[in-house]
Formats: C-alpha cells, structure tokens, sequence
C-alpha cells in the first residue's frame, strides 16, 4: 500500500454510522476525502450468514481493561459500516427535554443545541437512511413530519406484549426503525428472518457499508479498510492537526497528510486516540486543555426481562428488537425517587445472545431456556444514565494492542439515580408481561449500551472539549462526530441523534472549508 502523498481536504477516521454519513457529504460537496476504518470491508451476499457464531466476527474483540464499582465494555462493530453492521436498527429522536436536562431536570448539562435546531437534520438522516415509522403516534415526541415508510406491521409478539401495556394504561407505540418496511432506495423490503444483529444479508436494515459509504466513493472518496489510526499528527507551529498516521493490514505504518481531520472512531476509541497523540504541546492528549478528554464516560444501563407464554409468540421472526416501543415512564416524575426516564423495547434476540448476553443463563436454566425458546416474549430496558465525573476512558499503563499501543481502560460505577432508575424499569418490564399474561417471568442482569460522553460538546471551553459543530476548542481544523460528543444520553438508542449531529457539523465543515478558515 502506497503512502497518501498529496494533501487531501479531509481524513475521516471511523466508517460507521457517522463517519460514513460525514465521507458521503464531504465528499458530495466535492472536497478531496479519505476514510480510514480498522475492521475490514464486508460484502454482506458472501460474508453475512444468519447464524449467531459465525457472526461474532462483526464485533470489536480488540482487548480493553475495565473497573470500578460496575465494570463495562459496550459492544460494537468493526469493519466498514461500523455499529450498524450489528445494530437491531433502532432509530427513534430524542425529546425536546433531552437537550436541556439541567435547565428541566436540575440534572447533567444542558446540550449547546436545541431540539428545534437539529430537527432538520433528523429530516434528512432519516430520509438518507430509510426509517420506517408512524409519525404522530408518541404523545411524548416533538411534532415531526412523515416517515419515508410505513412502520413494519407488529409481529405476533409485539401484539401481545402490547395487550400488557394497554392492561396497564400504557402507550403501544410503533418503534422506527432503520429497516425497510417496502422496497428502498434499491434496498429490499424486511423479509422477517430475525437476524438483524448477525449483518443483514438482505440490505432491508440500513448500514452504511451499503449505503453512504458507496456514495461517499460514487464522489471520489477513498476508503481504507483494515487500516487502524494510531495518531494524529500535529503543527505546534501553525496549531493545526497535519494528517494522520495509520497502520496497514501487514502492521507497516504510513500516513495520510490532511486539511481537515474528522474523528468518529466511537466513544472509546475516539478518546483513547486522542490521548495516545499527546504532544509537547498537549501534554495530556490531544486538544485537551480542559483535561475533559476521556471524563464523564456515560452509558444506559439496560436489563432485558422476559416471561414465558403457554402459546409460541416465536419472537425470532421480525424485527429483533424496537418495533414495538413503550414510552409512558420516559420523562421526569418526581414521585418516582429518581430523575429522567427510560424505553421499553420489544425484544428477544437469537437464542446464542439471549442465553449468554441477555440472561446469562446455566445449566438446567440454559436447558429450560432451550426448550422453551419459542414461547418467550420480552423487553429491552433501555435508561438514561447521567454523566458522572468519576466514570471515564483512559489508557491502561500495562496492557497493549496488537501493534505495542496502550488500550482502553473503562473506568465506571452507576450512580444510584441510574440504579433506581433501571429498577423501576425492570418491575414496569414485569408487569406488563404479567398483564399480557406470561406464566413465569426472569429479568436478566443489568448490563449496557450506546457508549457516549467521552468528548463532550459544550460552548465553554473550560467545561467541553468541543463546540456545538463537533469542532476542538483547542484546533480549528480537529473535529469529533459521533456518540462521543454527547453532553447527556437520553433513555433511548442514540444512533440517530448521533448522525443528525454529524450531518449538522458536516455542513459547518463544508462551510468553513469553502470559506478558507480551516486551511
């Protein structure tokens, strides 16, 4: 592989959901881009299999170290196409309350943007993307215009499961979803085979290996697969980031020099790459003068509680997860010992994840499961964890990567607002597969998702590592789009507000390029 030798306007490290958005929009406004990705590129008709394990190697398996009172390490993708190679395709706005959780809730840090401000964004992502859904059903959502699709029609499940909520007064609500409900955009319509996490072999669940990603090339991009970034470089002299540095399949290391540099690596690579490009200059990583990098890690706690029916519901067809959604107990309620709210999605994945990841089931129970598998029904409980000072992404000073690098260290501990939180969510999880009518019901452990917060936007300087366009306060020509850039999380998958803020700094960067000001 040959050296980039020409200066190129922007180097994007990162091709999933928002990198391969920011490389297609780059590239569509005619500026000179390259992407670098660390997994490999996959052709979903000869890579994708609808089975569990051979699936796993779509998953980031790189090594971290984890600590602290409740040790994480999030799931995520690798390869082109990132965490929607595996995501369930979940894609529901935030509210309005969520951008401004301290100035409502007297909690976290209000967002340097408002609801009213990215909407339009949301507009184009999910046109770009294809979501099916059914617009002015949530009674909690801002007004919003149509969906590119109808929602995907409720399994057999998700009909029962929503007889419990209604029992309970509750709001059944038709979950959007990246998946095509009919024939898009070239994309074939979902076919109900129940493997959205193990790649899609359809193209009906959206990903930009096959979307953006093209696109991005149809317009010149180039993109580099198998080539992790290690460092970015840095001009003490200019205060300007130069290129990037990156190795090749083979482990030879080569560099991009580069204009612009746009990191959405995900929210514990984006930080670790940073601090490992400490300079003279940064002493204590990139772009860090407020020592912000890597602080107020953030995740949703998450519990997955099933029941089992006396009739099949045969949950493995359709949609993984999310086409049914409940959102009664999702805003502050202060009768309920805790601040901010949480989702409930309809969800039981393929027996391998639901017994090892879900429930953590052994032995007899495992045996149970196995037998009994066709009759579960259950729910994804999805919470807002609050940022939290002491939670954090640094590098671990003993162990090291394939290439002698210092990996990830995930320090975190749930505060007990987050604990009572999903508490409260695994008992309303409970009864409504009670009222639906399950005859034993098991809530597995508490677990995580949806890694943000590690570098924060925020109009102070002192108090974020970025503006509200993803730009470093540090250096002009830096840039972060993806979950990272998070100031809170919401109680909902973040996938889609994460792209609405990167097509919003992606057409900031096409701004100020065009402008001069990032030279």
């Amino acid at each position: 592989m040959d050296d980039i030798h020409d200066l190129v306007d922007i180097c994007i490290i990162g091709l999933g959901a928002c990198g391969g958005l920011v490389a297609r929009e780059l590239a569509q406004a005619g500026l000179s881009v390259v992407g670098l990705e660390a997994g490999p590129r996959y052709d979903p008709s000869v890579d994708f299999e609808n089975d569990e394990a051979e699936m796993l190697k779509l998953l980031w398996s790189g090594p971290r170290v984890t600590s602290g009172q409740n040790p994480i390490n999030p799931w995520s993708g690798t390869g082109v196409g990132g965490g929607t190679l595996v995501w369930c395709g979940v894609t529901p706005r935030f509210h309005a309350n969520d951008f401004r959780t301290a100035s409502v809730d007297g909690v976290g840090v209000d967002w340097p943007l408002t609801y009213a401000e990215l909407a339009p964004y949301y507009d184009q992502v999910e046109r770009d993307f294809g979501v099916s859904g059914q617009a002015g059903e949530n009674p909690w959502e801002a007004p919003r215009g149509s969906f590119p699709m109808p929602p995907l029609p409720f399994s057999h499940q998700a009909q029962i499961l929503a007889s419990g909520v209604e029992k309970l007064g509750g709001h059944p609500l038709h979950g959007p979803l990246a998946i095509a409900s009919t024939p898009y955009q070239g994309r074939q319509a979902c076919n109900g085979c129940g493997f959205c996490m193990q790649g899609c072999r359809s193209t009906a669940k959206s990903t930009t290996l096959f979307t953006h990603v093209p696109a991005a090339e149809a317009h010149g991009a180039r993109i580099l697969a198998e080539s992790p970034a290690f460092r970015i470089e840095y001009d003490a002299r200019r205060n300007r980031v130069s290129g990037v540095s990156y190795f090749d399949s083979q482990g030879a290391v080569h560099q991009i020099r580069a204009r612009v540099v746009v990191l959405a690596a995900h929210a514990v690579e984006t930080p670790r790459l940073l601090l490992l490009s400490a300079n003279s200059t940064f002493p204590h990583g990139l772009a860090n003068s407020s020592g912000l990098v890597g602080k107020n890690f953030m995740a949703h706690p998450t519990c997955t509680v099933t029941g089992l029916f006396k009739q099949p519901l045969n949950g493995f067809k359709g949609p993984v997860m999310g086409d049914l959604v409940v959102q009664d107990w999702y805003e502050t309620d202060p009768a309920r010992g805790f601040a901010r709210g949480y989702t409930l999605e309809k969800f039981v994945p393929g027996p391998f994840f639901y017994a090892s990841n879900m429930m953590n089931l052994w032995g007899a129970q495992l045996k149970e499961m196995i037998g009994h598998y066709a009759f579960a029904g259950g729910w994804w409980v999805c919470g807002e964890g609050l940022p939290n000072d002491a939670n954090s992404v640094t590098l671990d000073p003993d162990v090291k990567d394939e290439h002698g690098l210092p990996v990830a260290h995930l320090k975190h501990s749930w505060a007990d607002n987050d604990s009572r939180l999903i508490q409260h969510g695994i008992q309303k999880a409970q009864e409504i597969l009670e009222a639906a009518g399950a005859w034993r019901v098991r809530a597995g452990p508490v677990s995580s998702a949806h890694p943000m917060g590690t570098v924060r936007i925020g109009h102070d300087p002192r108090a974020s590592v970025l503006n509200a366009y993803g730009q470093s306060h540090d250096i002009p020509n830096l840039f972060v789009t993806d979950t990272s850039v998070f100031p809170t999380g919401g109680g909902l998958n973040t996938t889609l507000t994460a792209m609405a803020v990167a097509l919003r700094a992606a057409r900031h960067i096409i701004q100020q390029a065009k402008a001069g000001n990032l030279n």
